[in-house]
């Protein structure tokens, strides 16, 4: 069933997720990610504990300090990035926002596109749902934030989807694993990577 412009307003306006909440959903994503970045990085410590035993890496290491280094960092938030668009697109929420009942889709309220999702969660760097954040949801009729009006998308609660563009469940696990797989996978190889 295809909406019209206005009743896609009207389902966005009235059913979208507001500040607090997805500040609450973003705050789960947070620590959700110290656990994955620790998986990730015992994971890099074990390949690279293997790698040292058969004489492929020699020096000093220290998967902790890779880790905490401003590029480990960089490399870390770059494969966060990577789990909020590979969730966001597969299955059309994030950890965070699943366990609150949130969903990611298209202004038309389609599903989330991977180019939204990337655009969105690229913009993190620029309002971090802080201050202009705040400022850009409370000037949106849909409570969009910077990153949500350059991807073109939406947050609403998972109840005011319209059942065309609701994912299905094994989607919304497929997202959310797969884009923890990913982002674990991505960290231990920058550790294994840097050490070579």
């Amino acid at each position: 069933m295809e909406l019209s412009p206005s009743m896609v307003v009207e389902v966005a306006s009235n059913s979208s997720a507001g500040f607090g909440l997805r500040l609450a959903a973003r705050l789960i994503d947070l620590l959700f990610g110290l656990l994955v970045m620790a998986l990730g990085g015992a994971l890099g410590a074990l390949l690279l504990r293997i790698l040292v035993s058969r004489g492929a890496v020699h020096g000093e290491w220290s998967a902790t300090d890779r880790l905490m280094s401003p590029a480990g960092m960089a490399w870390g938030l770059l494969g966060g990035l990577l789990y909020c668009v590979t969730a966001e697109a597969v299955g059309g929420a994030t950890l965070g926002k699943l366990l609150l009942r949130l969903r990611v889709t298209s202004e038309d309220l389609t599903p989330s596109t991977f180019k939204g999702a990337l655009l969105r969660n690229a913009a993190l760097c620029v309002d971090a749902l802080g201050i202009p954040a705040y400022r850009a949801m409370t000037h949106s009729l849909m409570s969009q934030r910077l990153g949500d009006q350059w991807g073109h998308t939406v947050v609403l609660r998972a109840s005011a989807v319209p059942p065309d563009s609701r994912r299905s469940t094994g989607l919304l696990v497929l997202g959310v694993l797969g884009g923890t797989l990913l982002w674990a996978l991505w960290v231990a190889m920058t550790l294994v990577l840097r050490a070579l």
